[in-house]
């Protein structure tokens, strides 16, 4: 075979590759706004734009909190089916006595799972 052949093979398969990372990547990572700086496994978040990407293993999940691709955060959580899809992406936020935010859940727009974080 020419090195031609070869080169076109193998570019062909690194896009088929990509794009089907790409896309069970994007099942399980959604863009969120945070609205108050908030405490994820003892590490402050400032308020802004995240994706969150997550990685489930039954009912439980791993999960990253990505701004200006690095991961900045990551946390343990469940994943709740509540039965209804929701119109909207939204953060819960829960207030410590300490006065400091954290996460309680977050509900993504078209689904009914939910991310539940512990306090």
């Amino acid at each position: 075979m020419s090195v031609r052949r070869y080169l076109g093979i193998f570019v062909a398969s690194a896009l088929l590759l990509l794009l089907c990372g790409i896309s069970g990547f994007a099942k399980n990572s959604r863009n969120v706004a945070i609205e108050h700086p908030v405490v994820v496994s003892g590490t402050t978040l400032p308020a802004g734009q995240y994706a969150v990407r997550w990685e489930a293993q039954s009912a439980q999940a791993s999960v990253q909190f990505v701004r200006d691709k690095k991961v900045v955060a990551s946390a343990q959580c469940k994943f709740e089916d509540r039965g209804k899809k929701y119109d909207s992406s939204t953060v819960i936020y829960a207030t410590s006595p300490d006065g400091s935010n954290s996460i309680s859940e977050i509900r993504f727009a078209g689904s009914s799972q939910v991310l539940v974080f512990s306090e």
